[in-house]
């Protein structure tokens, strides 16, 4: 016969399954794998860098993630500074993306084939001259060329840091999005503080030296880190490079994780690169007040990569993406079709996107060896990107023919084809290590 304290136990665990003692039991694991990051903090090796590691990458995501932020945000200015029109300012974001498609393609091949450090350092140094050229230089055709380079290799720095890290840390799931968290804090802090002090140029010229002080201390820390030695299996010569390219593309997987990557560019950077102009221009809210909305949408996104970090190492990557890219959908396409009044579950749906870009680099690595991860990561979210330039090349002319009424609703279709696409993708295709 049970006693009267297994009774008691056997009630406790049966109701907290329902109500509010469910909820209750709900905060409770998220507190107590919160309190986690203090112990997981310490398990990068000493020999690895220690706390080095853990500074570098602190800094380096949110100097990147500040880095990627200020496009948006700065792109009414550049409108008035050089006298744009929507299809040239349409062209800043289109160069950017040409950017991703060159430094995620060809970066990808080399990260496989180079030492870890050696790598960030190159493409570090490329994304520190392009901010040079942004400090000292006023030119439409220097700013689109130096676009290029410093979100190309921005890009390709944090993707290049999501799949070291399962090499540096333990729960690799964990971390990617707690440095996510810092990636976010960069592109909140960037639309905040540059939708308020972004009246004129000079403003860019700052905050962008502010961008080089933080990359140039980031590199110091990135100095006293040793990453472990790999086994790297490279084919030599062209064929052997086209080789490798054609047996990721081959893999059953690569042609749906191409459009979901895809999909998601153009779901959160349509709306990172034109919620301002969107917003001032067609809902009438002032141009500060609608950067204020979009520093809210990647808040949400920044505080969700932390609060959700812990149940992502709990689901498992491919879980994750279905349920969060599912919520999202619906908060992201009720937002964009009740259009002014539809605000507050647009800027909602960043917390479920949150975790979705640095899971799916983890899912991503899911479907290949681990000898294919960096060329996987690349080639997937490169050739994601042409998704990109095609729709920044269309998008402005599309904006001056049938203006934002017509034209923004291209982003509520991409986020219901990413969640659709990424359900028939895992019902069709076995992950690798299955």
């Amino acid at each position: 016969m049970a006693s009267q304290d297994e009774k008691t136990e056997k009630t406790t665990i049966r109701r907290s399954k329902t109500g509010s003692w469910g909820t209750e039991r709900f905060f409770r694991f998220m507190i107590r794998k919160e309190c986690e990051i203090v112990s997981k903090l310490k398990s990068v090796p000493k020999q690895q860098g220690g706390l080095f590691v853990l500074a570098y990458y602190i800094v380096m995501m949110v100097t990147l993630g500040a880095s990627d932020g200020l496009r948006g945000v700065f792109l009414p200015l550049f409108e008035d500074s050089f006298t744009l029109n929507k299809t040239q300012s349409s062209m800043i974001i289109m160069f950017s993306y040409i950017g991703n498609l060159l430094f995620l393609f060809i970066g990808g091949y080399f990260l496989d084939r180079m030492s870890k450090k050696k790598f960030l350092l190159v493409v570090t140094f490329m994304w520190m001259v392009s901010l040079v050229c942004y400090i000292f230089t006023e030119s439409y055709p220097i700013l689109l060329i130096a676009m290029i380079f410093s979100l190309g290799a921005s890009t390709m720095l944090s993707t290049s840091l999501n799949v070291v890290t399962p090499l540096l840390f333990a729960s690799p799931a964990f971390f990617i999005n707690v440095f996510s968290f810092a990636n976010g804090v960069g592109i909140f802090s960037a639309q905040n503080i540059g939708g308020r002090i972004a009246t004129r140029i000079q403003a860019w010229h700052l905050i962008n030296l502010v961008l080089l002080i933080l990359g140039i201390i980031a590199l110091l820390f990135l100095s006293r880190i040793h990453f472990p030695k790999q086994e790297i299996k490279a084919e030599k010569g062209l064929k052997g490079t086209i080789h490798s390219y054609l047996s990721v593309m081959k893999n059953p997987a690569c042609k749906y994780l191409i459009c979901i990557c895809g999909f998601y560019c153009i779901t959160e950077h349509g709306l990172q690169n034109w919620l301002v102009t969107y917003g001032s221009e067609y809902l009438g809210f002032t141009r500060s007040r609608a950067a204020l909305f979009l520093s809210i949408f990647f808040g949400g996104i920044t505080v969700g990569r932390l609060i959700f970090a812990p149940l992502v190492q709990k689901l498992t990557p491919v879980k994750s993406v279905s349920i969060f890219s599912g919520i999202a959908a619906v908060l992201y396409i009720t937002g964009i079709l009740l259009e002014r009044t539809g605000i507050v579950p647009l800027l909602l749906s960043g917390l479920a996107f949150s975790i979705l870009w640095p899971t799916l680099v983890m899912v991503i690595g899911s479907y290949y060896p681990s000898t294919q991860n960096g060329i996987a990561v690349g080639l997937v979210s490169g050739l994601a990107t042409f998704f990109d330039i095609a729709f920044n090349a269309g998008f402005g002319t599309l904006v001056e023919k049938t203006g934002f009424a017509v034209s923004i609703k291209i982003l509520p279709v991409a986020a219901a084809l990413l969640f659709l696409v990424f359900m028939i993708m895992r019902k069709r295709v076995v992950p690798y290590a299955a």
